[in-house]
């Protein structure tokens, strides 16, 4: 039993590797790591939080009462939050996928599982935004050329409610990596030397995970945060679980082959904004000009139609992101 979190830490990086990962995580040198555990030295409080994400997933509750212990001002309720999402909340998302209106489900399970990423991932409310990035389908051919964010949620500086807003991304953002990649791909901070150029205004660390079924791929989850160095190893355990679930709220048509995914490059999102300004009487327009001509059109055909059609323009703009 160990009585103070030093003595645990210190047990834990007697393996050289796991103190160079841990060392990484947190963003300090090793020997950083070996005075915290001489008590020559103290952490801050930003070095406990990703401390808390870098710690083995069997010695996170135990490290996480220490370090409460030691330091009361720091949030219990930051602290204590395991990696994965808590079994009650798989229990509300099983429930609601069984039983919701069809007319509703979309709706009810994009709401629930947003609104459960925000309370996992950003208790402090610190800054973040939760989006859904889905495959647009092709307009004409099989390739799909980009994405588009379908829906979110998010904390200030980000509106709570990201459903109407809306932005096409491509090869030149994380997100877009992550789906032609087929994998979780994450940026801590938007000065790395490696890094995406399609950052937006708010963003200085940046997650996403593809939404996937059978080998095949309907788009990504993204989560953005305005602290760098923001995901730990525990908040992308966690992202993993939540992408999975956000799969499957999709239908078989919105998976795409991953042979059939090559993401063109999409410009600045601030460039994209005029072209959103009459969607809403396009696709009016649209249902309009199908009933005069006696054909049925949904309004989720008309809307599909319309972003396809500016997905088109966007792609016939001139690229403006620098080598």
């Amino acid at each position: 039993m160990y009585r103070t979190w030093q003595e645990l830490l210190g047990e834990i990086i007697k393996d050289p590797q796991e103190r160079q990962r841990i060392a990484q995580e947190v963003g300090v040198n090793p020997i950083t790591l070996l005075r915290w555990v001489n008590k020559e030295s103290k952490p801050r409080h930003e070095n406990i939080r990703l401390l808390l994400g870098a710690i083995p997933r069997h010695s996170y509750k135990a490290f996480a009462q220490l370090i409460i212990a030691d330091f009361p001002s720091f949030s219990q309720e930051t602290t204590s939050r395991p990696p994965d999402p808590p079994s009650a909340f798989y229990t509300r998302v099983l429930s609601a996928y069984a039983n919701t209106p069809k007319a509703l489900f979309s709706f009810v399970m994009y709401e629930l599982i947003l609104q459960q990423i925000i309370e996992h991932l950003d208790p402090d409310r610190l800054g973040m935004a939760v989006t859904i990035m889905r495959c647009v389908r092709p307009l004409q051919g099989t390739r799909v050329r980009s994405l588009r964010q379908i829906n979110g949620k998010g904390t200030p500086p980000w509106n709570s409610n990201l459903e109407q807003e809306t932005i096409f991304l491509g090869a030149e953002s994380l997100a877009g990596t992550a789906v032609m990649y087929g994998r979780l791909t994450a940026v801590q901070s938007r000065e790395d030397p490696y890094t995406f150029t399609h950052w937006t205004e708010h963003e200085q660390s940046a997650v996403a995970h593809p939404l996937t079924h059978k080998e095949k791929i309907a788009g990504c989850l993204l989560i953005s945060s305005t602290q760098p160095q923001y995901f730990t190893r525990n908040h992308l355990a966690a992202v993993e679980h939540y992408a999975n679930l956000m799969s499957l709220l999709f239908e078989p048509e919105y998976f795409f082959d991953f042979n059939n995914i090559k993401l063109d490059i999409m410009p600045h999102y601030t460039i994209q904004k005029p072209y959103f300004r009459h969607v809403g009487e396009r696709i009016t327009q649209k249902i309009a000009a199908a009933t005069a001509a006696k054909s049925f059109i949904t309004f989720q055909e008309a809307q599909e139609s319309v972003w396809q059609e500016i997905e088109e323009q966007l792609l016939m703009l001139p690229s403006t992101w620098e080598t």
